[in-house]
């Protein structure tokens, strides 16, 4: 990623041949079959399109998962046949994939760890790891997009 971020056009096929079949497991795990490869195609001309934002010797599957995460989100706004809930099949996850994911829970759980309480909670509320708490939708709401925003930047993810 650095090298496309860089400039480096010879990247770019090494690396959509890497990300897309992991853009495709991630939108296939949450949206219905008929909307997630868009979806992941969607992501990876995300990806590709903001690759200069980029940062030299971050880690780029938080980012790039990041971006996919936020597509996935947006079909979800969008798109209401798209079910919320889909469990992953057997054969959607691989071995890559699953340390891929672990990794990714554990820097997450190192990083709400590192937050203020009040946004703790609100992303473990997010998350269903709390029971919603007794506060305003616009309150939650703001509070949400607080820690977020602190989260993104713990994973090396932009805040532009």
């Amino acid at each position: 990623m650095a090298r496309l971020a860089d400039g480096d056009r010879t990247a770019f096929d090494p690396l959509y041949r890497e990300l897309r079949p992991r853009a495709i497991r991630a939108a296939r795990r949450s949206l219905a079959l008929d909307v997630a490869d868009d979806v992941a195609q969607s992501a990876l001309e995300r990806v590709f399109f903001r690759a200069a934002e980029f940062e030299r010797g971050r880690a780029c599957l938080p980012w790039f998962y990041a971006i996919v995460g936020n597509e996935i989100r947006a079909a979800r706004r969008t798109r209401t046949h798209a079910p919320l809930d889909v469990e992953p099949t057997s054969d959607a996850i691989d071995a890559d994939e699953s340390i891929a994911v672990l990794e990714l829970e554990i820097a997450l759980d190192r990083a709400i760890g590192e937050l203020d309480g009040p946004s703790a909670e609100a992303i473990a509320v997010l998350l269903g790891r709390a029971p919603p708490l007794a506060l305003a939708a616009p309150t939650f709401r703001k509070r949400l997009s607080r820690a977020y925003a602190r989260l993104r930047t713990m994973l090396g993810g932009s805040h532009g």
